[in-house]
C-alpha cells in the first residue's frame, strides 16, 4: 500500500525504479483524489524531468491561499498555489511546465535543480531564454530566486541524465571549470568517426582533459536491474568492458588525459577533488 487506499502488487512494484514507482503513486492517489493539482517534484516528475531520488519520498499538491488543508502526515505536502497556472501532463493536473521549474529550482540544492532544469532543455521542453524571461517577470520576491538564477545560468542541455547533471554540478561547487559535455572526439584509427564523450575540457596550450562517468548500465545494460545473474549476463557484461577498454584506449591515442570515475566516487568530494586537480582540471 504506497498510498492509504491505493495497493500494489510487491514483487512488479519493488520492480521498478524510483521514478517510475513515485509516478504510479501520483497516478493513483489522482485516481483517488481527480481534483488535486500536483506541483513542485512532483510536478517536474509527471512532466518527465530527471528529479532525484532524495526528493521523491513525498507527494506535493498545490492548493489555494487560504484553503484549510487537512494534512496527510508522511505521503502529502501541500504548498499555496498563486499565480501559476495549471495544466495536464500524462492526463494529471498539474502547474505547468515553467512555474514548475521556477518552484524546483528556488527550493532545491544546486545539484538537484541543476538535474532537473538541464533535463527540461534536454528534451527541449522549453530554452533557456525563455526561462530567463520566466524567471525575472515571475521571480521577483520570490524566496530562493537568487539560488534558482545561479542553477539557470549553468543549465546545459547537452546533458543525457540526471547523474551527469549531479556530477557537473559538483564539480563546479568544487571550484573547478565547467566542463563541456558530450563532446565529440574523432577516432585517430578511424578519421571520419567518433566517441562522444561525457565531460571535456580544453587547456591553454590545447591539450585536453577528458572524464568519463562510469555507471553499471555501460556493463549490465539499461534493462530490470533485478535481472538473474546468469552465464549470459556475465558474457554480456565482459562483452561491454571490452568495449569500453577499446573506446578508451581510442582516446588515449588522441593525446587527452582520461579519467574514470563512477557516480559514488563523484559523491565523495574530498577524493573527487584530488582526482581533478591531480589531472590538472582548470579551476574556475
Amino acid at each position: 500500500m504506497p498510498y492509504p487506499g491505493a495497493y500494489a502488487e510487491t514483487a512488479s512494484f519493488e520492480r521498478l525504479n524510483a521514478r517510475m514507482r513515485a509516478r504510479a503513486v501520483i497516478k493513483a492517489i489522482h485516481r483517488i483524489h481527480p481534483n488535486w493539482v500536483f506541483c513542485l517534484y512532483s510536478a517536474a516528475l509527471i512532466h518527465g524531468l530527471q528529479v532525484s531520488e532524495s526528493l521523491l519520498d513525498v507527494t506535493h499538491i498545490a492548493i489555494a491561499p487560504n484553503t484549510n488543508w487537512r494534512k496527510t502526515s508522511g505521503y502529502i505536502q501541500s504548498h499555496t498555489l498563486h499565480d501559476s497556472s495549471i495544466t495536464s501532463s500524462d492526463n494529471v493536473p498539474c502547474i505547468d511546465l515553467l512555474a514548475t521549474l521556477l518552484d524546483c529550482l528556488c527550493a532545491s540544492s544546486f545539484r538537484h535543480g541543476l538535474a532537473i532544469v538541464d533535463s527540461a532543455l534536454h528534451y527541449q521542453l522549453t530554452t533557456k531564454e525563455e526561462l530567463e524571461q520566466y524567471f525575472l517577470k515571475h521571480g521577483r520576491r520570490r524566496h530562493g530566486i537568487g539560488q534558482a538564477r545561479r542553477t539557470l545560468a549553468y543549465a546545459d542541455g547537452a546533458c543525457e541524465n540526471g547523474g551527469e547533471s549531479i556530477v557537473r554540478a559538483i564539480i563546479i561547487e568544487l571550484g573547478f571549470a565547467a566542463p563541456e559535455m558530450q563532446v565529440e572526439i574523432e577516432d585517430p584509427l578511424q578519421p571520419g568517426h567518433f566517441k562522444r564523450v561525457d565531460f571535456f575540457w580544453e587547456l591553454p596550450g590545447g591539450s585536453t582533459i577528458i572524464d568519463e562517468l562510469d555507471g553499471l548500465e555501460k556493463y549490465l545494460g539499461r534493462g530490470n536491474p533485478y535481472a538473474q545473474f546468469n552465464e549470459r549476463n556475465v558474457v554480456s557484461a565482459v562483452q561491454a568492458m571490452r568495449r569500453e577498454r577499446i573506446r578508451e584506449s581510442r582516446l588515449n591515442l588522441t593525446g587527452a588525459r582520461v579519467l574514470r570515475f563512477s557516480y559514488a566516487d563523484a559523491l565523495d568530494t574530498v577524493e573527487f577533488f584530488k582526482l581533478l586537480s591531480t589531472a590538472g582540471v582548470p579551476l574556475q
